[in-house]
């Protein structure tokens, strides 16, 4: 697990979450809470995993909670979320049918586009050039939604990929690494990878080989996520 330096312990303070409504999202929420009882608010918490993703509801504040307010609009968000919906965006989707919210922000999968923020894939450790580059951009790309689910991070910024290697026949064995030998989560996460690489690539056969060496170290994340967790 990678640590977080450079962050005092406790609860985090509000303002560095740094959450955002569009103006969309703002209004939607406020029609929400419009004769709630006094106190009210819109919890925002984030479901952990490989895939973590955010819900929403109305309810009333508890001691555990750290309240914010973002543009008027009290927002009830419990200590565990906070790591993922730092400079997060909360928007409202009118083009959904039915319309609805979308949590979007740089530690959380993106259903849409890349979230804001993130490495640009050239900076990815272990990207390559060749016949197939192309289709490693485009299951690199789809690894970003996945996780590690210890840490609010997907597995490409954190340094995890080594290489992709591409049989005469398609096959495409992945290798990979753990910040750790001991992750409990390494066969989940293996599953993951592999199916999420599968239904990308098109591969008839993909197999992910988990490899130890070189060690990971902190050095192999990218810029983005060096800086998120105060190594740069």
């Amino acid at each position: 697990m990678a640590p977080e330096r450079g962050r005092g312990g406790g609860t985090t303070a509000p303002e560095s979450i740094r959450l955002r409504l569009t103006p969309e999202a703002h209004a939607a929420l406020a029609t929400a809470l419009d004769g709630r009882p006094s106190g009210s608010g819109i919890r925002l918490w984030v479901e952990r995993g490989m895939r973590p993703h955010a819900q929403m509801m109305v309810d009333r504040p508890s001691p555990r909670d750290i309240p914010i307010a973002v543009d008027g609009v009290p927002i009830l968000v419990d200590e565990a979320s906070v790591a993922f919906l730092r400079d997060a965006e909360v928007r409202y989707r009118t083009d959904a049918s039915p319309p609805g919210f979308e949590v979007v922000g740089p530690f959380l999968p993106s259903r849409l586009a890349p979230p804001p923020g993130t490495a640009p894939a050239e900076a990815a450790p272990g990207r390559a050039d060749g016949p197939h580059a192309a289709a490693d951009e485009k299951v690199r790309a789809a690894l970003k939604n996945v996780y590690d689910p210890e840490i609010p991070m997907n597995v490409v910024d954190l340094g995890l990929l080594y290489g992709f290697d591409w049989a005469d026949d398609g096959a495409l064995t992945i290798r990979m690494t753990m910040t750790s030998p001991g992750c409990p989560a390494v066969e989940e996460l293996v599953r993951e990878v592999q199916e999420t690489a599968r239904r990308a690539s098109g591969a008839p056969q993909v197999k992910v080989e988990v490899v130890w060496e070189p060690p990971w170290s902190p050095e192999r994340m990218t810029e983005f996520a060096r800086r998120q967790f105060g190594y740069a």
